[in-house]
């Protein structure tokens, strides 16, 4: 590895004491990133070196760099930036990923970023279409002309991010195991090579290995797409006139859309992934289903995230308890 290789260049760049923060996440990025992660990954981070970190401490020495100077920039992000929590704490997590690596191969004696204090995430309030919403959202696509519609459907009933839906391919799609599998996701990024467009279409694998999952899929839901795929002139699920994928950004458009003509308030389209958790706990599915059904990594996140539901999961368990006790004709009563 000629990150570590004892007499290579590159070691002895890093060793020298002058390297600054900018220099070495500009090789990190380029040496362990790009060409091994997940394209929208390379893209994400690089977003996050170039807006938020460089400015604060790009001309710091890598050597010099302190936890006071990483917990000012934490301050930064929050107090002046603005930034949400969860942002915040992305943007420190992928700092302390870069010098973890400095440390392992002995540019830096300790990771700065270690035992620092965090912002709370705070993106764990959720908004949901109540069930009068979601009714009228769903007359408005059956009465629409536009089968690109369904593809709101689908994501209230099968719990798909507005990526995951955009990527989803007829090749996933099995009719007679009446299954989603979730193994792609289109997103937009920035491209950092001049000789090309602003930004791109990339399609890349769902975020954790979790997120790569197979759903079930409703019978009534099952029809719809059998539908679908028989009027399709593409490999897409959900598809332009041209047979060419509906990307994300043209996706929410529609959406906002559909919304309009549904008489409902706009809500962003992870709403409809909420919607998709919250009556799967509602009609009393299982925490660990839900979990898995929503690719999420642990069940925490989603006991954490839908806190609300699971409270009403348990004052109809306790309703079930008090109909025993009566039913049971206790001495007690």
């Amino acid at each position: 590895n000629l990150w570590a290789a004892d007499n290579s260049p590159t070691r002895r760049f890093f060793m020298n004491g002058q390297t600054t923060i900018k220099e070495f996440l500009a090789e990190w990025l380029e040496r362990s990133i790009r060409n091994n992660d997940r394209k929208t990954t390379y893209a994400v981070y690089r977003g996050h070196v170039a807006n938020h970190i460089n400015d604060a401490l790009g001309d710091t020495k890598l050597c010099d760099l302190g936890k006071e100077q990483v917990q000012n920039l934490i301050r930064k992000l929050r107090d002046e930036k603005g930034l949400c929590g969860k942002s915040v704490r992305s943007i420190i997590q992928m700092l302390k990923t870069a010098l973890n690596q400095a440390a392992v191969y002995g540019y830096i004696l300790q990771n700065p970023c270690d035992k620092l204090r965090l912002p709370k995430d705070d993106s764990a309030v959720v908004e949901v279409f109540t069930t009068d919403e979601q009714r009228l959202i769903e007359t408005a696509i059956a009465q629409t002309d536009d089968s690109r519609d369904y593809g709101v459907l689908i994501m209230l009933y099968a719990g798909l991010r507005i990526g995951e839906m955009s990527g989803l391919k007829w090749k996933n799609y099995d009719p007679v195991k009446r299954t989603i599998t979730v193994a792609t996701s289109l997103k937009r990024v920035l491209n950092y090579d001049e000789t090309m467009p602003k930004t791109s279409v990339v399609e890349d694998e769902p975020k954790t290995a979790k997120s790569r999952r197979t759903i079930p899929v409703p019978d009534f839901l099952c029809g719809v797409l059998n539908k679908l795929r028989a009027d399709s002139n593409s490999e897409y699920v959900v598809s332009m006139g041209n047979g060419k994928y509906v990307e994300p950004r043209t996706f929410h458009f529609i959406y906002k859309r559909l919304l309009k003509r549904a008489g409902v308030t706009y809500k962003r389209p992870h709403t409809n992934r909420h919607v998709f958790a919250t009556r799967a706990l509602e009609i009393g599915i299982d925490l660990k289903t839900v979990s898995e059904l929503m690719g999420h990594t642990d069940c925490m996140i989603t006991a954490n995230r839908y806190t609300h539901s699971l409270d009403e999961q348990k004052r109809q368990a306790a309703n079930k308890l008090n109909m025993f006790f009566e039913t049971n004709k206790s001495p007690l009563s």
